[in-house]
Order: structure tokens, then sequence, then C-alpha cells
């Protein structure tokens, strides 16, 4: 099931922009879709100086940025947030996510900043995780984007060296999809009614090939968005942080001026998801307001 309809053209008016935006909306089933996990929007009713476009993690939901989206409209911008592919449903336990693949998400992302461009006259990225790795595909790519936050990005996994991640994702593609437990203490237990409680290892594969495609992209050409943050977590426990430097490095060596770089420090504890308040450990306090500094 593919609910995102192909824009294949920006949107040039707010008017255009909402109607697909309603689109998006209309083709989410409610008996499907859990009431946390739709396509979220926030809106001011017109175009307005700044939009910012969200993009979601890997076996999560646009609540996650619920509560910082509420935030950046209450600062004046536009705000949307489309449920990723095969995401959001009531079934925790559902197996669809284990279908996406690269093309699918680059489609999502395509629609998703196509759809945005109506809603301001200047249009920031936020991406987490599988949303980070989307997050940079746009940046290598889309000129029209003059601002990209990549946060916590899945380039990889800390627990694979970066030189063999592209081996270790070929091999993981050849084996059976299997879906592994993020934490096989609690299974599906976690108390995230919202999100999934298990990972596909042929998306996480999909992912990290991606990564590395953009990255020796990173080497050929900098990247085409007007500014880009490389937003890490010194405490991250899930993804490679080596891989967000490498990227870094790769776009610097082009003396590309509009890299910028920041890490949450690892006294904050910080978990991997850092913007949902639902977890404890989340501060947002502390991580909203420096979100809400780069947006600008």
């Amino acid at each position: 099931m593919n609910p995102s309809p192909l824009q294949t053209q920006p949107s040039s008016t707010y008017a255009d922009a909402a109607a697909r935006i309603a689109r998006f909306v209309a083709d989410e089933d409610d008996a499907l879709i859990h009431p946390a996990s739709h396509t979220k929007f926030w809106t001011h009713g017109e175009k307005t100086a700044r939009a910012v476009l969200y993009l979601q993690g890997y076996t999560d939901s646009t609540e996650q940025f619920r509560a910082l989206g509420d935030l950046l409209h209450q600062r004046g911008y536009n705000v949307f947030a489309p449920r990723l592919l095969y995401h959001g449903y009531r079934d925790r336990m559902t197996r669809e996510h284990g279908k996406l693949t690269a093309p699918e998400l680059i489609q999502w992302a395509n629609d998703a900043v196509n759809t945005a461009h109506g809603l301001g006259e200047k249009l920031t990225v936020v991406g987490l995780s599988l949303g980070g790795v989307m997050a940079t595909w746009l940046a290598q790519n889309r000129a029209d984007v003059e601002r990209v936050l990549i946060v916590a990005p899945a380039y990889g996994t800390k627990a694979i060296p970066p030189r063999a991640t592209r081996t270790a994702a070929r091999v993981v593609q050849r084996l059976p999809n299997m879906f592994i437990w993020w934490d096989p203490r609690v299974r599906a237990a976690t108390g995230i009614e919202y999100a999934y409680p298990r990972f596909a290892t042929h998306t996480l594969a999909q992912l990290f090939l991606l990564g590395s495609e953009m990255l020796n992209a990173a080497r050929q050409r900098p990247p085409a968005a007007g500014a880009v943050w490389m937003i890490t977590n010194a405490n991250d426990f899930a993804v490679s942080n080596a891989l967000c430097a490498e990227f870094v490095a790769a776009w610097r060596k082009h003396n590309a001026n509009q890299i910028f770089t920041y890490q949450f420090p690892r006294e904050l504890g910080l978990p991997h998801d850092l913007l949902d308040p639902i977890d404890a450990t989340v501060k947002p306090e502390l991580v909203y307001p420096r979100l809400i500094e780069m947006v600008q």
C-alpha cells in the first residue's frame, strides 16, 4: 500500500500545497492508521516566510515531531509532516514496513518537498534517522531547498565498522527478510502505542546501501541545498556517527561553505530518537531550542 500520491512538480501557491496535503490525509484510512500517526499539518492559512518539512524515522510516527511542530508553528512557520509509507498502522506487528525500497523512499521525499514548496517563501527540511537519510538525499540533489537539518541519520549502525557497512548490507539483502525486536527485553511491550517494536533487516539494508551511494555522490560534488546541518548525538547507541563525519569531510573537500555541524553532548544521555518526549530521557528544554535556532 502506497498512500502517497506522486507530485511531479513543486507547488507554487499555498492553495495548491494545502490541496495536496488534503489528498495525503484523505488517502489515510482511519480504520488502518493510528490516530496519532496521520500526516500532520500545522498551518497559518497562508504562505509564510519559511515553512518546515519533517521526515520521520523508521518504525516510528509523525507523532514523534508533534511537540516540536507545535513550537515551530507558534513561531510563525507552516509545518508539514507526511506519514511515511507503510507506517502508522494500528497493527504494530505489521510486516508491511519490510517492503520499503530506496526508490519508494526517494519518491516519498521528493513528493513531500514538492508539496511543501507552496507553504513558505523558503523551505527547511528536518529529518531524523531514516528521515535523516532522506534529508541527505534532498540536500545533495534539491537546490530548491534553502536549509536541511540532518538529525542522527541512519547511514549505518554503530555495531558495524563504516568500511564494512555496504558489504554487510548486501549480504543482509540476500538473506530472508527478518523482523527483529528493537528491545528484546520488552519485545512488543514498549509502551509506545504508535511505533512499531520491530525492524525489518531488508529495510535497514536498503537505507545503508542508499547511504553508501550518497556518500559516493558527496565525494563527487557538494550538496545542492543552500545550507546543511549535520546534527549528531554523542550518546547515540544506534547509528554510526563516524559515517556522519565522513559525509561532512566529503562535502568540505569541495570547499562547501554551507556545511555546519552540531553534536549533542554525551552527558545529556539522549536516546537515538531525541525528539519524542514520550521517552523520559528526551530533554525537550535542551534539544528543541537548539534545533529551532538551526531551522531559521
